[in-house]
């Protein structure tokens, strides 16, 4: 198994730091199975969900090279790399899954899940992928389905769209994809999203 280290070292930072480290006063916790209505626009307005999009996006792609390897050439060679690449892909999406602004739910880490599909999977196959679960699981009201959602999705496209290497793929990235939704079964725990708080208007004594 060869790795390139200068690329997985810093992956591994990427996906590996909890997101509950950097919320801060602004962040509050809600339970995304209750009414969003009034709370969207602070919710997908907030840096901390863009920050974490991007930053996945980064840490995934930079571990997909740093395990690369040929499919057809390595053949069983290759299994260590790729299960070096799930084994981290599932340790950072573990992580994510605690707020510590709220202990008693699972926190759902949309945005980091999504920076993965993009990182991970050919361009196409992870829009698509995407653009299909927001449809199906958003759109009716069923945000904890975005999780086994976009797992099964990603696996389809990528075998019809890339052959074995799209489907190799996305059965190294659904281990990390799904653990999200597998933790509110075996802990019994809703999901929940942050939101940016609103600014509170001090009014101050102008004889101060």
């Amino acid at each position: 198994m060869t790795v390139n280290w200068l690329l997985f070292l810093p992956a591994v930072v990427l996906l590996w730091t909890p997101i509950a480290l950097l919320q801060g006063k602004k962040a509050r916790h809600r339970v995304v199975d209750i009414g969003w209505h009034g709370y969207w626009p602070r919710t997908f307005f907030f840096g901390l969900h863009w920050f974490d999009l991007v930053r996945a996006t980064v840490g995934a792609a930079l571990l997909c090279r740093a395990t690369a390897v040929d499919l057809i050439q390595a053949g069983i060679d290759a299994h260590p790399s790729l299960l070096l690449r799930a084994g981290v892909l599932l340790v950072g999406a573990l992580l994510q899954c605690r707020g510590h602004l709220e202990p008693k739910t699972i926190h759902a880490p949309f945005a980091y899940i999504a920076g993965l599909v993009l990182g991970s999977l050919y361009p196409t196959v992870a829009v698509f992928s995407l653009a299909l679960t927001l449809v199906l699981a958003i759109g009716p009201g069923l945000p904890g389905a975005f999780f086994p959602l976009v797992t099964l999705i990603g696996a389809g496209l990528g075998y019809l769209l890339e052959s074995m290497t799209g489907l190799f793929d996305a059965a190294t990235l659904a281990p990390a994809l799904v653990a999200p939704w597998l933790l509110t079964f075996l802990l019994g725990k809703p999901f929940s999203s942050t939101y940016r708080s609103r600014a509170r208007i001090e009014i101050t004594s102008p004889l101060k």
